[in-house]
């Protein structure tokens, strides 16, 4: 990757995991997951709506927003169900460690990507260093009560989430060429506007929430929607396999910010993933 787009994703890596930090610090996720998406999608609507009559999307690009524009929309259903049921600190590395796994095989067997030796060494640092920064216990792994615990503790979930991670990177990588980046997360956003209204008739409190925080949700809201944007960028420029697993770098700005706003512990493990984490990006962003 060139210097430039190796800075870019740095950036988009930090403000993700800063709106990260936000998330975990609130007293239900997903609806701030789903109101900071809502909020971002009514402030870029005056530009997206520019873009979309005085921009060319490409043929290709409108098939690949719809395929990302869907996968979204069981994206934030399967994350809803994680953060309601389970412990993020479990399901995240999980669902993030799967996606990075899957990401360059992708590259490698659908889009025909070259990758170095030491890039392919890269994805897979990265891809064990973010297992390692979660709360996932060798004990899951020696017994049969143990292995019971992780099927229990929403692992089937995490794992479905990566997976869908992993397809959605793969339409916007297809898409990206074809598209305005803001207008495509405009776009793909707009499932998170649906699910609003879906659970506004359900629960009776989103639009109350929506109004009452709507400041709040600002920050984070751009946050979310632009470092989106900028890894749809970097994906027209460079390939799927080094920009979908160099994001994850964000992982360690994440655990950086949880420890000092949230005061996690920064275990001898979570140190570790970090170094293969950092490891792997540089052998990434270098080679």
């Amino acid at each position: 990757m060139t210097l430039g787009i190796t800075l870019l994703i740095l950036f988009s890596a930090l403000i993700h995991s800063i709106w990260n930090v936000q998330l975990k610090k609130s007293q239900d996720p997903f609806k701030f997951l789903i109101n900071i998406a809502t909020c971002a999608w009514v402030i870029f609507t005056p530009y997206s709506i520019f873009k979309l009559f005085t921009s060319t999307i490409s043929p290709e690009a409108v098939i690949f927003i719809f395929l990302s524009f869907i996968i979204h929309f069981f994206y934030f259903i399967f994350l809803g169900k994680a953060y309601s049921k389970f412990e993020l600190s479990l399901v995240y590395p999980i669902a993030r460690g799967l996606s990075v796994f899957l990401i360059p095989i992708y590259g490698i067997f659908i889009l025909s990507e070259t990758i170095t030796k030491f890039a392919l060494l890269g994805c897979f640092l990265i891809f064990y260093g973010i297992i390692l920064t979660g709360s996932i216990s060798h004990d899951y792994f020696t017994s049969i009560n143990g292995f019971k615990k992780l099927l229990n503790s929403g692992v089937i979930l995490a794992l479905s989430i990566g997976l869908v991670i992993s397809l959605y990177s793969l339409a916007d990588k297809q898409a990206s060429g074809g598209v305005d980046p803001i207008l495509f997360v405009w776009f793909t956003d707009t499932s998170s506007l649906l699910l609003f209204f879906y659970y506004q008739k359900r629960n009776k409190d989103y639009i109350s929430y929506f109004s009452s925080n709507f400041k709040k949700l600002i920050v984070p809201g751009i946050f979310q929607f632009m470092s989106y944007a900028i890894v749809i960028y970097a994906y027209s420029t460079t390939f799927l396999s080094y920009a979908g697993t160099f994001r994850e770098i964000g992982t360690v700005f994440g655990a950086i910010f949880a420890k000092i706003f949230l005061g996690e512990n920064f275990t001898v493990k979570k140190t570790v993933g970090i170094v293969f984490i950092i490891s792997g990006a540089l052998l990434i962003s270098i080679f």
